[in-house]
């Protein structure tokens, strides 16, 4: 074969790789499956799995006005229950193990495109404990995050997204049940029961890693975070801010009894209700976080804190019904009845020596 038609081959070689890379870049743009450049065209629906890799463009292009704010324990709450009761449309703003200044982070960006209605915010007592982060952006991907254009052929080429999150997206929007509101919801993949909660509990491990993250000077670190919010509140007063605090399992507060956290929690449920119930906008709801049906019936749980879906529609139709709100004049009442439930708890287990199995008892009492 003569020289020039090597050479001839090889353009021809170059010409269809590019062609291909061209094809599958604009597939990704096309598809978009984590809204960086658009929200979902053709009629697709916005299939939302990844919170790390979705929120950020979730925010910037998705149609809304209302955020679901909060970790792990409420991205099982289906969002579309706040959307018929309240006529709005929601967006999950969620992030595991989430901090305060993450989700003052998502606010900012939201009312950076969009006008918001109602805010309903799920308060596990960790996320008012954290040290607050100078870049809370690291919670999101970062070539998802940026500007950069060059950066994005971490996406535009990413074997994944091509052969997975594209087909996958395609396929869930186009399904007759799909509903948008249960949104990065891992109760659909989730095993719940008694050993499944119990299994994923190890007590002295668990109570060492909480008293590494709180640390000491806890008290100034609360104080940030309520600073945090209560800045966008303030800046905000056309959105309604709506409170709930999320429930955790008896396994979850018997690591803060051990740890010597419980009372600091309660302390910091009282002040962040009296440092915000004075602006019109905020309201709080207990919620079922001291229900001792739920608390106490493991079979409602994956692991020690995380609750099945039914659990976290009470959850919802508790800010929705409006029908537990807490004030500075009741919420000791209501840490009280947490209180005495732990307590009630630590002393059975003390008497069982130790032996966790009396917790069987509780199963199915909470349905």
């Amino acid at each position: 074969m003569r020289e020039e038609d090597y050479k001839k081959r090889g353009k021809t070689i170059l010409l269809i790789i590019a062609i291909l890379l061209a094809g599958a870049a604009l597939v990704v743009f096309v598809f978009d499956p984590f809204f960086h450049y658009h929200k979902p065209w053709f009629g697709l629906k916005p299939v939302q799995t990844r919170q790390q890799y979705q929120v950020n463009g979730a925010l910037e292009h998705l149609d809304y006005d209302a955020l679901l704010l909060g970790s792990s324990v409420t991205m099982n709450i289906n969002s579309s229950l706040f959307d018929e009761a309240y006529g709005c449309s929601t967006v999950k703003a969620v992030a595991s193990g989430g901090a305060c200044s993450t989700f003052a982070y998502y606010l900012d960006k939201a009312y950076k495109y969009r006008e918001l209605k109602y805010v309903f915010w799920g308060i596990d007592p960790d996320q008012l404990q954290y040290e607050p982060v100078e870049d809370p952006k690291q919670d999101q991907v970062e070539y998802l995050r940026d500007k950069n254009p060059f950066n994005d052929v971490n996406y535009l080429w990413n074997v994944d997204v091509i052969f997975k999150e594209i087909p996958y997206m395609v396929t869930m929007s186009m399904h007759k049940d799909f509903d948008t509101g249960r949104a990065y919801d891992f109760s659909l993949y989730s095993e719940y029961g008694y050993d499944k909660a119990i299994g994923m509990y190890q007590p002295e491990g668990e109570v060492e890693e909480m008293k590494s993250l709180t640390g000491e000077n806890y008290l100034a670190k609360r104080e940030k975070n309520i600073d945090l919010i209560e800045e966008q509140v303030a800046a905000h007063p056309e959105t309604e801010y709506k409170f709930f605090f999320t429930v955790a399992s008896i396994l979850w507060w018997d690591i803060h009894y051990r740890d010597g956290g419980m009372e600091r929690y309660f302390a910091t449920f009282a002040r962040l209700v009296e440092r915000l119930e004075k602006y019109d906008n905020v309201s709080f709801y207990s919620g079922v976080f001291n229900d001792k049906d739920i608390i106490m019936d493991l079979s409602r749980y994956c692991d020690y804190c995380h609750a099945d879906y039914e659990v976290n529609l009470l959850q919802a139709e508790s800010v929705i019904n409006e029908d537990r709100v807490i004030n500075s004049e009741n919420i000791a009442e209501e840490t009280d009845v947490l209180r005495s439930i732990v307590y009630e708890f630590e002393d059975r287990l003390q008497d069982e020596g130790g032996n966790w199995d009396f917790l069987k008892e509780y199963e199915g009492c909470s349905n």
